[in-house]
């Protein structure tokens, strides 16, 4: 069919027109797409990131929970006025866990349904830590705790952290430096908590190995005032050392009563006392009482090829003060940081970085080691045996020389328990 010449001209007008139209649309809608495209492959901050803490600002535990929270707020402050973590200031939010496991708790599920947190600072109370890590657990939630007691590894309870040396450590370097001085009887007083019950276990699982008998155990609350008693019963026992195993202000009070009623044989107190706080506090009832500790109490005379060395003169630099919970809570946060550097503020991934980068991590507290089965990674070889003379930590061995002499004197002491 053949079109007049008018018709032909509007119809060609028209499909110019149309042509032109669609061709403006078309590169309006690629533009569009080019821009939102662009601007979504920009790193543009959402806001703070959210991370919970749950110290013992109050109660018998207040001697761990405020230098974890002040160290915590100082390395916070710290980040964020370098700009927070890619573009997004952190933000830390605080509730007191008053010492108590019930409390404790409360908090954590606050911190987490109500605060939106992607992971948690703390607790630093083992009964709290106990009663916890079940619902971060259930919540997907990472924990970096500073927990010197619990059973933390084989099987390690997934999403939680304890930074602190475990007690089977601890028991390990104690036990071997008794073994290697003859000591076959021990004295113990154990005070009610997590810290207590778990660590008494440990040290009561290793006993057989290092030839060590823990004479019947006397215990005391949290909240004692007076141990005279028990430690009457202990001096009747006539053991070749004495064991005060507690915490914060407990263990202060069965310092000073030990020294009060008096003992011929090696008083020691758990690795909790290895700390300044400690010290100052007993005084002159103090000389002369055994622990285990790190190398933070070491700091003046730490050689400048050890690994954690330059860790823990940046963490005296801040914080000023070799507070041995301070430095837990130095390592767990800068640890944190770390992961959330590397994978961004996701709770899954945090976890699972955790669980696969922390090698060898020269920290404050030891040198650090996660993996999926060891979430209290700290080896014997960071540890020393401590004595205590006029207000200052000595060195008397460190863990590394003391289990090397008991490899070559006793193998069988040492079977099963990891290499440092």
């Amino acid at each position: 069919m053949k079109l007049r010449r008018s018709h032909f001209s509007r119809w060609l007008t028209r499909s110019i027109i149309t042509a032109i139209v669609g061709l403006l649309a078309g590169t309006l809608l690629v533009a569009c797409s080019s821009s939102s495209s662009s601007s979504s492959s920009k790193a543009v901050p959402k806001g703070p990131i959210n991370i919970g803490m749950v110290p013992d600002l109050t109660g018998p535990y207040s001697a761990i929970g405020q230098p974890d929270y002040k160290i915590a707020k100082m390395l916070v402050k710290l980040q964020n006025s370098k700009g927070g973590i890619d573009g997004r200031k952190i933000n830390l939010i605080v509730l007191d866990g008053q010492t108590s496991a019930a409390t404790g708790l409360a908090d954590v599920k606050q911190l987490v349904e109500q605060d939106h947190i992607v992971a948690l600072l703390g607790p630093d109370f083992t009964s709290t830590a106990e009663v916890v890590y079940p619902y971060l657990d259930k919540h997907h939630i990472p924990a970096l705790a500073d927990v010197g007691g619990g059973n933390w590894n084989n099987p390690a309870p997934p999403y939680f952290f304890a930074i602190p040396e475990t007690q089977q450590d601890v028991a390990e370097v104690t036990f071997g430096y008794m073994y290697l001085h003859g000591i076959k009887t021990l004295s113990w007083l154990d005070v009610q908590s997590g810290f207590g019950e778990t660590g008494l276990a440990a040290f009561q699982k290793l006993a057989p190995q290092f030839h060590i008998h823990i004479l019947p155990v006397q215990y005391e609350a949290t909240s004692a005032t007076n141990v005279l008693p028990q430690l009457t019963r202990m001096k009747q026992q006539n053991a070749n050392a004495v064991m005060l195993y507690a915490s914060a202000a407990t263990a202060v009070v069965n310092q000073q009563d030990a020294a009060q009623l008096g003992f011929s044989v090696p008083v020691w107190q758990s690795n909790a006392a290895a700390l300044p706080q400690f010290a100052k506090a007993v005084g002159s009832a103090g000389n002369g009482v055994y622990m285990v500790g790190g190398n933070l109490q070491l700091a003046n005379t730490l050689s400048p090829s050890s690994p954690q060395a330059a860790s823990i003169h940046r963490f005296l630099s801040i914080y000023g003060s070799p507070d041995r919970f301070a430095g837990d809570m130095y390592d767990a946060t800068n640890l944190l940081f770390d992961a959330i550097k590397a994978v961004g503020p996701n709770s899954v991934k945090i976890d699972s970085w955790l669980n696969t980068h922390v090698h060898n991590y020269p920290g404050v507290t030891g040198v650090i080691t996660f993996t999926p089965n060891i979430h209290a990674g700290i080896l014997p070889g960071s540890l020393s045996v401590l004595r205590l003379e006029n207000g200052k930590f000595q060195l008397v061995q460190t863990g590394t020389s003391v289990i090397k002499a008991v490899e070559s004197k006793c193998p069988s002491c040492l079977a099963g328990l990891p290499k440092s």
